[in-house]
């Protein structure tokens, strides 16, 4: 009885000593490879060939249905992969965009992927992938996929080639590219995953359970073992990106509106300080050829969140990512997005210095950038973050946060730690602790999080517990409500059905509770009811009880007042999100309900129209029906964005928005070029005006032309 207990405890807690993974073997080039997606070369044959791929969905853990061959070669400089992907037939191959770092490229197009452990620390990596088209998108994963960035870019290249019996790909990775512990002989965590979309069928290297879902790839713990290569003497390891940009800038103005011109130039740096330390050095830094934000409409009390979108700030993400990342209680002691803002007015940035790697079992990661105050004579605003993150067991880790910011204001400060502990293949346990300091060191600025989920592939049970201090305020940070405590818990069953058109059902309940102090500020009691459908189709149901209770009144949706008090409604939502893979694609979501002691209907849509695989276009309807005690209003929210792909280093967009609660127009409009890996070409237009009065005399506007040069030494 005791060795059976002890037996299952073992199990639990993750894989045994016995079970040892896969081995992926790369060989040394025998001669040249020229990268068209063909697999002819002398340089292929003879190369041990990786083929046992099995399935995370429909069939967990059955063979894939369709062979998919996989090579990997090296020579003093690069790592190549060559793929076949076989095909069956009258199953269509899915291929609908070039351009590079589509977003969630792999859920609308067949893909090839490639994930690598370099440091084969179970936990950390890079992931590139391409469909058949050969358009390319990378990411870094840490955590095992609880931090990624796909604003993260290196150079490498692929080249495919569409086939009767299916596709292949020829792919190249410098070596510089990656940062790895030592040269020499290398043994690194790999994983592949393969998606046919007709199919609906996901298969991997090793078996990635299906609750991992789209961040399974990033589950570096159970991926494959490369070995084989070996890296000699390196270069330089440094990069410089220059910059240099010209344009015209018409100010939003009531009265005549001046245009003036505007020239600048600019430096990136990167520098290997070892083989696994890098040094980011930035100048004059700008981000012109950022996209616009996306409008929002605030249907709430509580400010709005708008995501970072700068590359230099989002490179280092996984490091610095500390607190709650998601949802509507966003926590975070240090919020990029802070740096070139003071008092809500933009400013420039002077320039700045990141440094970020590992250091044994150590993540490490040290930032400090000086901003221009907003005003001639202002002093320099600057940011300085320390982070320190240790691996320990198996996949946990500890670490702490220190975040200073000083302004015209004064400094502010926060410190904090955090401990992430995992529990077999499913089960985690996350928790922090965070206090800031300002001139008049207020009590009561504290902040913490208990949370635990346990989550496989057919039931998942989670609890979290926050409490935001009163007077926390991480000026350098980001958080949405202070003062209260939240309780929050959630049941889920999800049996997948072996026969009909259904493949999974998905049956939930949740309960959250928020107090402020000791009166109840919201309670949220849900259940939802989900079912996925082979092709990729979902359709849903969520219905809530809600109450609120607005110490304060506020403004809803740019119209009516909520005047504080305590509110009880009801709230339904139906929706269904189409097949992915589909030439239309998308979701349309309907919403009615009570909404503080009046009503609210709502219609979302949202579209993706493929007309080829060079255009493509997303369109966005949001209309919001209020009818309150304190008056009506109709919100609505038109976005559309029209992608056209030259080729795979070239693409057009131009992203219109209307938002009626600000009465506000916007035009955004980017051409980028990769003229050569990692050189760059932007030409990038924006407009603002209202839509009512003359928008003539309040508009503002600019047209800027940028370019950039990778020269790596």
């Amino acid at each position: 009885m005791r060795a059976g207990v002890l037996a299952a405890l073992l199990a639990a807690a993750g894989p045994s000593a016995a079970a040892q993974p896969p081995v992926v073997h790369a060989v040394r080039a025998s001669g040249p490879i020229v990268l068209d997606g063909r697999l002819d070369e002398a340089a292929w044959q003879d190369v041990p060939i990786f083929t046992s791929f099995v399935q995370q969905v429909p069939v967990p853990r059955a063979p894939a249905t369709d062979r998919t061959e996989v090579m990997v070669v090296f020579t003093d400089s690069a790592l190549y992969v060559g793929v076949r992907a076989f095909q069956s037939a009258g199953v269509p191959i899915v291929a609908n965009e070039l351009q590079r770092d589509a977003g969630r490229m792999h859920e609308r197009n067949d893909t090839f992927t490639l994930a690598l452990d370099t440091f084969a620390d179970r936990r950390n990596g890079y992931v590139f992938y391409f469909n058949p088209l050969g358009a390319q998108n990378d990411w870094a994963c840490w955590d095992e996929g609880r931090v990624w960035s796909q604003e993260w870019n290196t150079i490498w290249d692929v080249r495919t080639s569409i086939e009767s019996w299916g596709w292949s790909a020829e792919m190249w990775l410098p070596f510089q590219s990656l940062r790895f512990p030592h040269d020499g002989p290398q043994r690194w965590g790999i994983n592949f995953r393969r998606i046919v979309l007709a199919k609906n069928e996901w298969t991997f290297a090793t078996f990635i359970p299906p609750e991992w879902g789209t961040s399974g790839i990033g589950k570096f713990s159970s991926g494959a073992d490369l070995e084989g290569v070996e890296i000699g003497g390196r270069p330089l390891n440094m990069e410089l990106h220059p910059y240099a940009l010209a344009g015209a800038v018409e100010d939003t103005c009531a009265d005549a509106c001046a245009t003036h011109g505007r020239g600048d130039v600019g430096l990136d740096a990167k520098y290997g300080v070892s083989p696994n330390l890098t040094l980011d050095l930035t100048w004059n830094t700008d981000f012109s050829q950022v996209e616009a934000d996306e409008q929002q409409i605030n249907l709430s009390r509580f400010s709005l969140f708008f995501p970072e979108k700068r590359q230099f700030f989002l490179e280092g993400k996984g490091i610095f990512d500390f607190g709650i990342t998601s949802g509507d209680y966003r926590l975070l002691p240090f919020f990029s997005r802070r740096i070139g803002l003071d008092a809500g007015q933009p400013t420039s940035i002077v320039g700045g210095a990141r440094l970020t790697g590992k250091v044994g079992g150590y993540s490490v990661g040290a930032l400090e950038i000086a901003t221009d105050g907003v005003n001639p004579g202002d002093p320099l605003s600057v940011f300085s973050v320390a982070r320190v993150r240790r691996d320990i067991l198996q996949r946990s880790s500890v670490g702490v946060i220190a975040v200073d910011r000083r302004d015209a204001l004064g400094r502010n400060e926060t410190l904090g730690g955090d401990a992430h502990f995992a529990f077999g293949r499913s089960s985690r346990v996350e928790s922090f602790l965070v206090r800031s300091w300002s001139p008049e060191n207020p009590e009561d600025a504290w902040a913490g999080r208990l949370h635990g989920l346990y989550d496989v592939d057919t039931y998942a049970v989670e609890a979290d517990y926050v409490r935001i201090g009163r007077n926390y305020d991480p000026r350098a940070g980001y958080v949405r409500r202070t003062g209260i405590e939240r309780w929050y818990a959630r049941v889920q069953r999800s049996p997948r059905l072996s026969h009909g058109p259904v493949r999974k059902v998905y049956a939930g309940a949740s309960f959250d509770y928020v107090l402020d102090g000791e009166r109840l500020e919201s309670r949220t009691a849900g259940l939802q009811f989900k079912m996925d459908f082979g092709p990729g189709d979902v359709v849903q149901l969520d219905v809530a009880r809600l109450l609120d209770a607005p110490d304060q009144p506020f403004v809803v949706a740019g119209g009516p007042v909520v005047p504080a008090g305590v509110y009880t409604f009801n709230d339904v939502v139906a929706s269904w999100l189409t097949a992915p893979s589909r030439r239309v694609s998308g979701r349309i979501q309907a919403r009615a309900g009570g909404y503080y002691g009046g009503t609210r209907r709502e219609l979302l849509v949202t579209s993706i129209v493929k007309a080829s695989s060079r255009l493509y276009t997303d369109l966005n309807v949001q209309v919001t029906d209020l009818d309150l005690p304190g008056g009506s209003t109709v919100a609505r929210l038109l976005g559309t964005r029209v992608t056209f792909s030259a080729s795979t280093r070239a693409f057009y967009s131009a992203l219109l928005q209307w938002n009626s609660t600000v009465d506000q127009l916007d035009a955004n409009l980017r051409l980028s070029w990769m003229y050569q890996p990692g050189s760059y070409l932007y030409v990038v237009y924006s407009r603002s005006a209202p839509t009512i009065g003359d928008p003539r005399l309040q508009r503002s506007h600019s047209i800027v032309v940028k370019a950039t040069r990778l020269l790596r030494f």
